[in-house]
């Protein structure tokens, strides 16, 4: 499949922060903003970001103009997701993305944006899992993660590598990287915006489940056949998951991929961070083609995300 990639920001741009989910904090909020201001972009906020609708950012059809509005307008050069929560998947029925495609931009967010992220990728278009306006930006990313959005989204040359610390199967594999948010992949397993994992390397991380719900989300997965034709598999930290009665959910995942016929791995700094502090987020362009190395211990793009 052809992926189209944005152009490259550069300081001056305009950008927008939407908040396709959940509510959003006014301080946060303020305090993210200024983070992108501080990188030279101006940023533009969605008419919606600062409502409520129960614990959606407003009702959908108001998150739904913010963000088609900004899919639509050529002066919008990226698109950063306020936060996560819960909300985004309602609205991709009610969202043409296939101008994406014709005229590409970065959506940038992750946790319940993962929803949008990969529907990005199906309609032809590069996505980014990376860190959200009022979450990681206003908490504090380390200096690394930082770079590595920007980066990612500045730089038509740069290609990223991640240490990979645990290797559950070895092997060597190239693929486009999808996922995100496991329980939001599974969310939209039987619905039109189903992943297409075929040929894929397939990267997964969560926040707040339990061992056995982890067994029961990638159980899901396998039923519905979407670990069947992956080139590869490779997991974030989940760090943010609890563990029950000595078992924790990454120990589901080492029994679960035991034998799996392709290289699986664990540990890349992406996604959720319990850390009180500076957070490890690092941005995962999806759509790109990536490598992935679990004998040596290595994810690495193999072509830029931007032009």
């Amino acid at each position: 499949m052809a992926i189209a990639k944005p152009r490259r920001l550069r300081p001056g741009d305009v950008v927008a922060v939407i908040a396709p989910s959940g509510a959003v904090d006014e301080a946060r909020l303020e305090s993210g903003v200024r983070v992108l201001e501080g990188w030279g972009l101006r940023v533009m906020l969605g008419d919606s970001v600062r409502a409520r609708h129960a614990y959606l950012a407003g009702a959908d059809e108001a998150r739904r103009a913010d963000l088609q509005r900004m899919i639509d307008d050529p002066d919008i050069r990226a698109i950063f997701c306020a936060r996560g929560g819960y909300g985004s998947q309602r609205l991709l029925p009610l969202l043409h993305l296939d101008g994406l495609a014709r005229q590409p931009k970065a959506i940038v967010g992750y946790s319940d944006a993962t929803a949008l992220l990969n529907a990005t990728v199906s309609a032809g278009a590069v996505a980014v899992h990376g860190p959200m306006v009022a979450d990681d930006l206003a908490s504090g990313v380390t200096a690394g993660s930082a770079e590595r959005l920007w980066a990612v989204l500045s730089d038509p040359d740069y290609v990223w590598e991640d240490e990979v610390p645990e290797t559950v199967r070895p092997g060597r594999a190239v693929g486009r990287l999808v996922g995100g948010c496991l329980s939001v992949l599974v969310a939209m397993l039987g619905t039109p915006h189903a992943l297409d994992t075929a040929g894929a390397v397939l990267f997964l991380e969560d926040a707040h489940e339990f061992p056995y719900r982890v067994d029961r989300l990638l159980t899901q997965l396998r039923q519905a056949g979407k670990l069947d034709r992956l080139a590869g598999i490779v997991f974030g930290t989940m760090a943010a998951c609890r563990g029950v009665a000595g078992v924790h959910p990454l120990d589901v995942v080492r029994e679960f991929f035991s034998d799996a016929p392709y290289p699986v791995g664990i540990g890349v700094p992406a996604g959720h961070d319990p850390a009180p502090g500076e957070r490890r987020n690092h941005a995962l362009p999806l759509g790109v083609r990536v490598a992935i190395d679990t004998e040596n211990g290595r994810l690495a793009a193999l072509e830029p995300a931007v032009v």
